[in-house]
């Protein structure tokens, strides 16, 4: 491991942590945009940006036990990469720390899911997307970021995969061997107001048994929020719809990953400083919620 940054200050040694988060700067397939491998150290550069102390839930990450691994660096083959991030994952979820990955391409993330399976038998998988990234393969790679959703469907199963925010998908979707989706329309034309909340998102999400893996691509936010991506995608969600969604999930989630980000094309950092606020926001909701909703 590898890495002079520790995220957000973060001092807390792995024994005594209760979340550990892990850079894995592996770029290999990348099709567009090559440059997600720097994500890791930008983003946590940019979590110095914010105060330890989140308002409105009334939690300081000062208070809690977070750790920095760094950075994976068994990264020049694939087959070494899995074997070394399934081995820290395993470590993680041994020792009950919470793992969040700070990719990287997002042909991480079905290695990740594939070692909580191990723990969790009943996970379910929840990818936040632009691209619904179903191909059995592509380019000739079975391990790419286009077939990461069929790699986790595989892992976990059909019935237990959600894309939200798809608004990409290769022509042969939709059919009968397909996971479910929300399109980024159908989200954020549901209904938000302080009475009614969004009707449609509370339903699906009810669906969603426990415990839960959550995986970020940052391209299924607008690119005018998050325009420093591999795979820019126009008409996606906003971050805060991203943050309710984070708050619904919490009491459930067992890991995160946050995947995507390209400091290359991120000028002014705003995609890397979303990335890292996001993880707060999950700390911040799991931390507040955990003593009323404990499952």
């Amino acid at each position: 491991m590898n890495s002079k940054l520790e995220f957000a200050g973060c001092s807390s040694d792995f024994a005594n942590s209760r979340y550990s988060l892990l850079g894995v700067p592996y770029d290999r397939t990348s099709s567009f945009r090559l440059g997600s491998a720097k994500a890791p150290d930008s983003i946590r550069r940019a979590s110095y940006c914010f105060e330890p102390y989140l308002l409105e839930y009334d939690v300081s990450l000062n208070d809690i036990a977070l750790h920095d691994q760094g950075n994976i660096t068994s990264i020049e083959d694939f087959s070494v990469l899995e074997k070394e991030l399934r081995k820290e994952v395993k470590k993680m979820v041994d020792h009950e720390v919470f793992p969040i990955l700070i990719g990287g391409e997002h042909s991480i993330s079905p290695v990740v899911v594939s070692a909580l399976k191990e723990e969790y038998d009943d996970l379910d998988v929840l990818i936040l997307d632009a691209h619904l990234d179903f191909r059995d393969e592509y380019e000739g790679l079975k391990h790419s970021h286009a077939t990461v959703t069929k790699r986790i469907s595989e892992s976990v199963g059909l019935e237990k995969t959600l894309v939200y925010g798809v608004r990409s998908a290769a022509k042969n979707y939709p059919d009968e061997v397909s996971p479910t989706i929300l399109t980024s329309k159908e989200i954020e034309e549901d209904s938000s107001d302080e009475k009614e909340g969004r009707p449609l998102l509370k339903e699906e999400l009810k669906k969603i048994s426990r415990p839960t893996y959550l995986s970020i691509d940052m391209d299924v936010v607008d690119p005018a929020y998050a325009p420093g991506v591999g795979n820019p995608e126009p008409f996606g969600l906003e971050p805060r719809t991203v943050k309710e969604l984070i708050y619904e999930l919490t009491p459930y989630i067992v890991g995160m990953d946050v995947v995507e980000v390209c400091p290359k094309y991120d000028s002014s950092g705003i995609t890397s400083n979303l990335s890292a606020r996001l993880v707060y926001d999950m700390i911040g909701a799991r931390e507040s919620r955990k003593l009323t909703e404990d499952w």
